[in-house]
């Protein structure tokens, strides 16, 4: 399996589209082979199959034995009791469903990815690869949970689907959005992030979005604050699948509302201005003061804290000294609670604090975040691999195992995301930009772990520029990649 994610421009991490999808997964699984609609992969995923199970000789040992087995059984123990699922008992409904993947339908694929998913094991390709091929031409026809459990299940295989398959997922979420309750839909939406959806049709983001977030800050509302604070970062992410929706307003295809704000964005406006489509139907001060209202703060949790500043951030809104003083507080919460953070979100967080504080935030917070980062940097992971901005992979040969053990190290909890050196990046330049001083002993570490040249390597070349600028080149640099 590959490991990598897709490039982003400069004008996304600009933006921090980059970040949105940093934080959602630490490296999108991307397969060599790109997916191909149709019978073609139907027959691919057969064929790959046919061979999986008819193993040489040789490999036979290796495999489970799956005669008489019955194949609904095994998944019902796997669907119901993910955490005590054994290996053994995970390679065979591998297996099994690998024997009948032609057979399965949609349904059947989306129970099968989703109890893998909770495992935490990554079954063979093509069974990812069957699923999205599956879903997509019925995916409206879902229920709430079945598109909640597909999102959830690619996020966790770190798997990208195709364009099209991504454009119909979004507007099965508009075709379901009043089915689904606030908290799954919030769950939805940032998972179907992490799988690379980008936009929302403009009917969702301009109407059905900005009515959601104002019954969640209504006063006998039962919304949790990390399910607001997870639709806040999604007005912020999702950009509007406006054109489809201006060519159908003199058809009278979509409602008078919704055609009004998007001749409003064409009116001389950026469409991909986020700040201008949610915020310019839903009021910024209402938002920030039902998060400066007692004690809201306080309770929620700090990973969700981190998704509100980013979406904050991204919608250009202004919370003020006050509220941001409380909201980097409660992020950095106990000392060990920015330790909590995976580098994708300490990276996100830099980066918002960047764009929404106007003033220095404390030592303190400065120092406990950049401890947070020592401390994953300290711990690399298993898996001995740094994924850049372009998909690729670079060895770094001193660290860790070879990926092939990955699925038993994911389903025995061995397995972390790996510290990808854009987040490294975007912490230290945030920092600096904030006005943040480290000490010569932690300047030196940083210095040192850009001395690798696989970390050096895997940053775009503007980025690399910065990192010089900031004095972290590298003594030695490979003149190529200058």
């Amino acid at each position: 399996m590959v490991w990598g994610q897709r490039g982003s421009s400069t004008a996304q991490v600009s933006s921090g589209g980059h970040l949105a999808r940093r934080y959602l997964g630490a490296a999108f699984f991307s397969p060599k082979n790109a997916i191909s609609p149709g019978c073609l992969q139907h027959a691919a995923c057969l064929h790959h199959a046919a061979r999986h199970i008819l193993r040489s000789p040789a490999h036979a040992s290796d495999a489970p034995n799956i005669h008489g087995t019955n194949f609904h059984l095994v998944l019902h123990g796997v669907y119901k009791n993910p955490s005590e699922a054994k290996l053994d008992q995970l390679q065979l409904l591998e297996e099994l469903t690998l024997q009948r993947i032609g057979e399965l339908n949609a349904e059947s694929l989306i129970t099968v990815m989703f109890a893998f998913a909770r495992s935490r094991y990554h079954p063979d390709p093509c069974i990812q690869h069957r699923m999205v091929s599956a879903t997509e031409a019925n995916v409206a026809s879902f229920t709430p949970r079945q598109l909640e459990h597909v999102a959830w299940s690619l996020a966790a295989m770190h798997y990208q689907p195709s364009e099209s398959w991504l454009d119909n997922f979004a507007h099965a979420l508009q075709d379901n959005w009043d089915a689904f309750r606030p908290s799954q839909l919030a769950s939805t939406l940032v998972q179907a992030a992490a799988c690379g959806l980008t936009h929302l049709p403009a009917p969702t983001l301009l109407v059905q979005m900005p009515a959601l977030l104002r019954r969640g800050m209504a006063t006998m509302s039962s919304m949790e604050p990390g399910t607001l604070a997870k639709l806040v970062w999604s007005a912020g992410h999702y950009q509007p699948l406006i054109a489809n929706a201006l060519n159908a307003a003199s058809a009278t295809q979509i409602n008078a509302q919704t055609e009004r704000f998007g001749n409003l964005l064409v009116a001389g406006k950026p469409a991909g201005a986020p700040s201008l489509t949610v915020l310019s139907v839903l009021p910024e001060q209402e938002l920030l003061d039902w998060w400066a209202s007692e004690g809201v703060v306080e309770v929620t949790d700090p990973g969700d804290l981190v998704l509100l500043l980013h979406g904050m951030a991204r919608l250009g809104m202004q919370p003020g000294p006050v509220l941001m003083r409380r909201l980097l507080a409660a992020v950095m919460g106990s000392p060990d609670t920015l330790a909590q953070l995976l580098p994708p979100q300490l990276a996100v967080l830099a980066w918002s604090a960047l764009k929404l504080v106007e003033e220095p935030p404390t030592r303190e917070w400065v120092d406990g975040l950049v401890l947070a980062l020592q401390h994953h940097i300290r711990q690399l992971p298993w898996r001995g691999t740094v994924a850049d901005s372009v998909g690729q992979e670079l060895r770094v040969e001193r660290y860790g195992v070879e990926p092939t053990g990955r699925a038993k190290a994911l389903h025995e909890g061995g397995f972390q995301p790996p510290v990808v050196p854009m987040d490294v990046a975007l912490v230290l330049s945030s920092l600096a930009g904030l006005g943040g001083q480290l000490s010569p002993a932690t300047r030196g570490e940083f210095q040192a772990y850009w001395q690798t040249a696989a970390h050096w390597d895997a940053l775009p070349r503007e980025h690399r520029l910065v990192m010089s600028l900031l004095g972290y080149k590298p003594e030695v640099e490979d003149s190529s990649v200058s």
